[in-house]
This record gives structure tokens, C-alpha cells and sequence, in this order.
């Protein structure tokens, strides 16, 4: 095949591009995704960054509501493509003092017997929290995501039908500190759900509309899954569907320019100085950043929008990494021999004790400190799959909440400060996991903000979630009105991605809904698709 002219040329090999383009390849359309990377799969990372056969989850390491989710149908990525998952018992546990510990399970049973340990308040507030909300996040909001974004005021109106309705749009609404603070009472249930979410939820607890990742964690049955073989195994369904269906990959192929004639996207110039022409459209799953100010150029654009693309805040944290080799699994023995529930959490979180603490860690980390009240998110995966380790070996991985610059400092300090930073945080997760011993510990390595911002270039200044998760940039104006809704004012040219709505990460929403899209611009159709 002659690589020169596409109907399609899709910039990024992300789940969104892939489910995108797997959608177009069943509608006849010849496309190909053009990535920077050697490796697919965006945010899908599954790395040998310690030893040989020791595999670790750099960014995503679970997935969410597959079972409810249309993409994983329509395009049977599960079905056809050898992806296979394990749902672990406990998605978190937060160790507290004295060996006490609170969790949150894929059980609300289980969940309301770990609360009442400490609040029997709390526990029923939890459970008619859990009925109240649950088909309001089913039924209405998570549908919501695999669509194109709707208004506020639309949306709203549906939900001021019940007086449930209206009062999960009034929660949704506030903060998550405000939130939790009319929900419970307990500072340990209120830490457990606060601890979750800068990671993996990428909200601070001061966002106004930050209160919906409360009521989503409580009231959304999410189901969270490990994929046996690591996130990188998710990249590979996505892919073996995408080729299936006619579509092209070209890996290590960094696009330079994407070409604009008369308004028009016309095609990509690569940075070798070959240029591919698109029949029809060329669709950019990297940050809006980068697709408008380095990609196409300020001169191609009008002054007030290029001002609105520069405005997009970015996330005022980045992620400080430790990854481990290990001779035996974790162990939180303490912990574990007062409540079995903890050997079994997909992801266990250490140092806060109280929502005080957490507040703290957000004031150092705007101050540009390295946070001496750390949130640590840790995780075994081998735990649950072994495939991830050579046999009888482990790996583990721990994420924490950091300021992508540290005042005084510039960003490219990171490389010479992190090792010293992972002795600190090695520190403290000894605390709680006493078998962490220079004898267990094989390997370890840090990953550093700045190498983030550098392994993946759309994540702008280490920004993980591309644009900030605040009211201002959600939903129909996410991450700006004139792109919110996957069109751009460049004709023929898409904006795909986590910066766009539904800001989940590993859902293919922003995929799926630029296919409705697209297919409706060019008058598309899947015979497949219609019939289901």
C-alpha cells in the first residue's frame, strides 16, 4: 500500500482513535493512525521499566464500566479480540493508625460492615446513599458520557423530574469536601472517599462540580477490572479490532503539521517530510494544546480562539511514581491480620487519616512542595494476575499527587531529585508494608512528573488529565465551547481525547461519540451497528 492518501488520518494511537477508527474502518472507510510512539495505546501503558518480565502500569492500570459500556459491544472488543479481566473483591482500603483500616468493595454489604466499624451513622448513610442515587448514575449519567454533550440546563431538567433527581444534582454540584461533609460524619469515612479523588479521579476537593465523583464512587456499581497482562493488554484488543476492520497503523510516525488549505484539514505533514493527504477528515486525539498551537499554527487561526486554547488550565498536579520488583507480594501485616479485606484491594491508600490531612497535602502541593502530608496509591496487581511478573515474582507500583514544578526549581530538576524523593516515599509506605525490605525489593525505579510530561507529549506540563476536571471546562464546555462538541472551526478537523467530554480515562467515550458525529457529517452507516 502506498501511504499517501487516506480518507481518515487519525493523530494519536489512543482507545479513542482506535474505537474512532474502528467504527469508520466498519463503514467503509480507509484510515490510518499516525503515532509518535513506538508503542499503542496512549494512556494504556504497560512497561519492563524495572527488570526484564516485570510489567508495570505507568498511567491507567483498571478498567471501569465495561459490562454497561456500547463500545465494548458494538465493537465486541471483549468478545472477539482476547482480552481477559479479574475483578478484585476490594477496589480500596485506607490504612488509618493502630492497624485500623476502612474499605471500599464491589460488595455494598461489604462496604457497610467495614463503614459501621466506625459509624453505624455513616453505614446507612452510605447504603440509602447507594439506593437513592444508583439508577439516577445508571440510567441517566453514565449513558450520558457515550454521547455527545449535552446542556447543563437539558440534563438538569431531566433530573428535576423526582425529588432524587434534584437532590443528586444539588450534591453533584459541590465540591467534594462539601459534599462528603453533608453525607457523613466520620473523618475516616470522609478520608476514604476524599483519598480517591486526585488519583485516580483527577479532581481536587475544593472543584466546585466535583461533588459527582462523590456520588459516582458511592452510587455507580463502576466494577472496576484488572486486564490479565496489563493495561497494554486493553491496547491490543483495541488494536486486533481496529485492524480487523481495514484499518492502518504507522507507528513512530510523528506528525509534524497538520495541513489546513482554505480553511480546510486537508491532511498531516510527518516529521520526516512526507505529506499524507485526507479525503474527508483528519481527527487529533492529542491535547488542544498541541493540536492548534504546535500542530496547525496561531497564524491559521483566529486570535480570540488561539487566546481560548492557551487559557485551557491545565491540572494543577502531575504524578510522582514508584515502581517495584519484588521476590514476594506486599503485605500490610498489621493491617491485613485485623481485616482480610485489605489483602484483597485492588488499590490500598496510605497517610491520610482525616479530610485535614488531605487539605494540607493541596496546600503544599499549590505551594510547589513536595507533600510532606502524602496520599499514596498503591497497588500489587500481581496479587490478582500473575501474568504481570515472572512465575513466583511481583511488581508493584505506587502513585502520588506532586506539583509538575517545585518552587525554586524547573521541571527537568525532577531527573536529579526523584531517586531521593522515592528513599522519602519508600519510607512511608514501610510504615504500613513491613515486608518492603531491601531483600524483597529487586528493582525500584521513580517515574517523575517531567518524565511524564516528556513520555507523553499531549500531557502538557505532566497535566494527566490534559485540562483541568473544574465546572468551567465539563461537560458541553469541555475543555472550550467551540470544541466540546468534537467538531473544531477548522472544517474536516476533530478533537478527540481525555481533554474533551466525558473526561473519563478508560472508557472510549470521547471515540465513541465523535463517530456519532462524524458519521452524521458524512452521512455514514454500519448495517452492524443499525440491525443491534
Amino acid at each position: 500500500m502506498v501511504d499517501q492518501e487516506w480518507d481518515v488520518i487519525l493523530i494519536g494511537a489512543g482507545q479513542n482513535n482506535f474505537a474512532l477508527g474502528t467504527y469508520l474502518g466498519m463503514a467503509g472507510l480507509k484510515t490510518v493512525i499516525c503515532e509518535s510512539r513506538l508503542e499503542n495505546g496512549g494512556r494504556l501503558a504497560t512497561e519492563e521499566i524495572t527488570l526484564p518480565g516485570y510489567w508495570h502500569n505507568t498511567l491507567a492500570y483498571f478498567q471501569d464500566n465495561r459490562a454497561t459500556s456500547p463500545v465494548w459491544k458494538e465493537l465486541k472488543w471483549d468478545q472477539s479480540h482476547h482480552a481477559e479481566f479479574v475483578s478484585p473483591p476490594v477496589i480500596s482500603s485506607l490504612l488509618l493508625s493502630g492497624g485500623q483500616s476502612i474499605s471500599h468493595t464491589q460488595s455494598i454489604d461489604a462496604t457497610v460492615s467495614s463503614i459501621a466499624r466506625f459509624s453505624q451513622t455513616d453505614a446507612s448513610a452510605w447504603r440509602r446513599t447507594h439506593n437513592r442515587f444508583g439508577a439516577t448514575i445508571r440510567e441517566l449519567l453514565i449513558p450520558s458520557y457515550y454521547e455527545p454533550p449535552r446542556a447543563a440546563g437539558a440534563f438538569r431538567r431531566t433530573l428535576e423530574t423526582d425529588s432524587a433527581g434534584k437532590d443528586f444534582w444539588r450534591l453533584s454540584q459541590m465540591t467534594p469536601d462539601q459534599a462528603v461533609d453533608e453525607l457523613f460524619e466520620h473523618d475516616a469515612v470522609k478520608a476514604l472517599v476524599l483519598s480517591q479523588m486526585a488519583i485516580p479521579r483527577g479532581v481536587g476537593l475544593d472543584y466546585e462540580g466535583g461533588g459527582i465523583e462523590v456520588l459516582k464512587m458511592i452510587a455507580g456499581d463502576e466494577k472496576p477490572e484488572l486486564a490479565r497482562g496489563g493495561s497494554h493488554a486493553v491496547a491490543q484488543a483495541l488494536q486486533r479490532a481496529y485492524v480487523r476492520h481495514g484499518g492502518q497503523i504507522r507507528a513512530v510516525h510523528h506528525v509534524e503539521k497538520i495541513l489546513v488549505e482554505s480553511g480546510q484539514a486537508v491532511g498531516v505533514r510527518l516529521r520526516d517530510g512526507r505529506e499524507w493527504k485526507a479525503r474527508l477528515a483528519v481527527v487529533s486525539n492529542v491535547g488542544p494544546y498541541s493540536t492548534f498551537i504546535e500542530l496547525i499554527g496561531e497564524d491559521k487561526l483566529r486570535n480570540t480562539f488561539a487566546a481560548r486554547v492557551k487559557d485551557i488550565a491545565l491540572d494543577e498536579f502531575s504524578y510522582f511514581q514508584v515502581h517495584l520488583a519484588l521476590k514476594a507480594p506486599v503485605r500490610y501485616a498489621l493491617h491485613e491480620a485485623k481485616d482480610a479485606r485489605v489483602g484483597q484491594a485492588m488499590n490500598v491508600n496510605l497517610g491520610p487519616q482525616s479530610p485535614a490531612d488531605l487539605r494540607e497535602m493541596w496546600n503544599e502541593i499549590r505551594a510547589g512542595e513536595f507533600p510532606e502530608h502524602v496520599c499514596l496509591h498503591a497497588i500489587c496487581p500481581t496479587a490478582f494476575d500473575p501474568l504481570q511478573a515472572p512465575s513466583g515474582k511481583h511488581t508493584a507500583s505506587l502513585f502520588m499527587p506532586v506539583p509538575f514544578q517545585l518552587k525554586g526549581k524547573k521541571p527537568e530538576d525532577w531527573v536529579k531529585l526523584k531517586n531521593g524523593f522515592m528513599d522519602l516515599v519508600l519510607k512511608v509506605w514501610r510504615q504500613y508494608a513491613t515486608n518492603l525490605t531491601e531483600a524483597n525489593i529487586e528493582m525500584k525505579v521513580a517515574m517523575d512528573p517531567f518524565y511524564i510530561a516528556g513520555r507523553w507529549p499531549n500531557m502538557r506540563r505532566g497535566s494527566v488529565w490534559v485540562a483541568r476536571k473544574i465546572a468551567a471546562q465539563m461537560g458541553e464546555k469541555r475543555p472550550i465551547e467551540e470544541l466540546s462538541g468534537y467538531r473544531t472551526p477548522i472544517e474536516r478537523l476533530y478533537q478527540i481525547g481525555v481533554a474533551t467530554h466525558p473526561a473519563d480515562a478508560v472508557i472510549a467515550g470521547s471515540g465513541r461519540n465523535a463517530w456519532q458525529v462524524i458519521k452524521e457529517d458524512l452521512k455514514l452507516e454500519i448495517r452492524e451497528l443499525r440491525e443491534n
